[in-house]
């Protein structure tokens, strides 16, 4: 599944896996933003366009997100791993630039 280019460079081939339900994508935390790598995962999981969806920083504090996933000058990143969730899915982004989206069954 293709990313929307619009809104991210660096972000990979969306891939499904069966078995966990779960999208997977990788970003370049350099060229683009994990925030708006976050959306374009999203979105192409839905198949729908980028702003038909609720705003990401309605769910979760875009600025601090996109601090936390991003090398400092020192090469560390404040966090490994952080999860939130967002338009139907369990997000994880981790430190090796992943964006896992889990699709949350409806109860």
């Amino acid at each position: 599944m293709a990313a929307n280019p619009e809104i991210t460079e660096s972000l990979s081939p969306i891939e499904f896996d069966l078995e966990s339900k779960s999208f997977q994508a990788t970003y370049d935390s350099i060229r683009d933003s994990t925030s708006l790598a976050v959306v374009a995962v999203v979105a192409t999981a839905l198949g729908e366009d980028p702003q038909a969806l609720t705003p990401l920083q309605t769910i979760i504090d875009t600025d601090a997100l996109d601090k936390l996933t991003t090398e400092s000058a020192t090469g560390f990143r404040a966090c490994d791993r952080i999860s939130f969730r967002y338009g139907g899915f369990e997000i994880t982004v981790t430190s090796e630039d992943v964006i896992e989206a889990n699709h949350l069954e409806d109860t």
